[in-house]
């Protein structure tokens, strides 16, 4: 091999890396090709570079030890869980003991295995389980929940357990119900519709139980307005995510909407009870005096002209936004 030939194979051998990863110029691409094509060595070269065995070992042994390590650390997991659920066992077996040695029944039994559930829906269901962990723990939670409800009221005489628990499951799910869906497996169909279906399940536990409070109440004057302000409220809050969710608008003209409903709903929502509920027909903020602020009448007109002032001003001025920024 003369000085030229040796010259030009450290060329190509130093372009051989960025032509095996094909991140080369066209003109350094073609050298290299034209030069394997009759320089054995180099085309040596490259064939040892093509030969990735090495590189499929070294990939197969970390990924052996990755999943060693998963293996331990759910072992681990698991371990902890086990010791967790022995451990609530103890003042579980301990209350059985000592019901049936004074002869007081089952129910505080009952309630103390049912609170100890849930003290493993929070520390023991998470570390026992490897997927939708977060998922789990709630539903566990709310399940013993219920259990401790439905104990206590038997110990009680029964009859209250609904009364006790719907709104405890509406309480819950306002928050707590976005993260159970998120970590549903839904069909198609409803794969993209899990905020819908959040605002149709917490509109649907907010009218039951206002009716199964009035209902055990027998209070049907507070069943009709509970329902009446309810449908008012959500009517608000319908407009505002239906506007946020599936207008088909830029956030800047979907920021200036919701603040126009949110002044408009703020400043009439409670004529408009008025209105269906009492046949009244007022617009409070005609009384508003910013001079005066001395009864609640005179204080709730100033309030809802501020917050029908500022929802058309920043509506206004967001809704501009967004009409410049999608012309441009």
């Amino acid at each position: 091999m003369d000085k030229k030939n040796f010259s030009e194979c450290g060329i190509i051998q130093d372009l051989l890396p960025l032509y095996y990863d094909d991140v080369c110029t066209p003109a350094s691409k073609e050298l290299v090709q034209r030069h394997l094509e009759h320089c054995a060595a180099c085309r040596a070269l490259y064939e040892d570079l093509e030969d990735r065995s090495v590189d499929r070992v070294i990939e197969a042994e970390s990924r052996q030890v990755l999943e060693r390590h998963a293996r331990k650390e759910r072992t681990a997991a698991w371990k902890a869980g086990l010791f967790i659920s022995v451990l609530l066992l103890i003042p579980v077996i301990l209350t059985f003991l000592f019901s049936m040695a004074v002869g007081g029944g089952l129910g505080v039994f009952s309630v103390t295995t049912a609170s100890m559930l849930l003290v493993a829906a929070l520390t023991a269901v998470p570390l026992m389980t490897e997927q939708k962990k977060l998922t789990k723990s709630i539903l566990a939670g709310i399940f013993a929940l219920l259990l401790i409800l439905f104990f206590v009221d038997r110990m009680n005489g029964g009859g209250q357990f609904l009364l006790l628990a719907i709104p405890t499951i509406f309480g819950l799910s306002v928050p707590l119900f976005p993260f159970v869906i998120r970590g549903l497996a839904l069909p198609p169909v409803l794969s993209d519709k899990k905020a819908l279906l959040t605002m149709v399940w917490d509109t649907a536990w907010l009218f039951l139980t206002i009716f199964t409070v009035c209902h055990h109440s027998g209070d049907v004057e507070g069943l009709r307005a509970g329902t009446l302000i309810s449908v008012i409220l959500m009517a608000g809050v319908w407009l505002v995510f239906l506007t946020a969710r599936y207008l088909p608008a830029n956030r800047w003209i979907k920021a200036g909407l919701i603040s126009l409903i949110t002044g408009i709903w703020m400043a009439f929502s409670s004529d408009a009870y008025g209105l269906i509920a009492e046949h009244k027909r007022q617009l409070t903020i005609l009384a508003a005096d910013f001079s005066d602020w001395t009864s609640a009448w005179s204080i709730n007109a100033n309030t809802y002209l501020l917050f029908l002032a500022t929802g058309i001003l920043l509506g206004i001025l967001c809704i501009a936004i967004g009409i410049t920024r999608g012309r441009k």
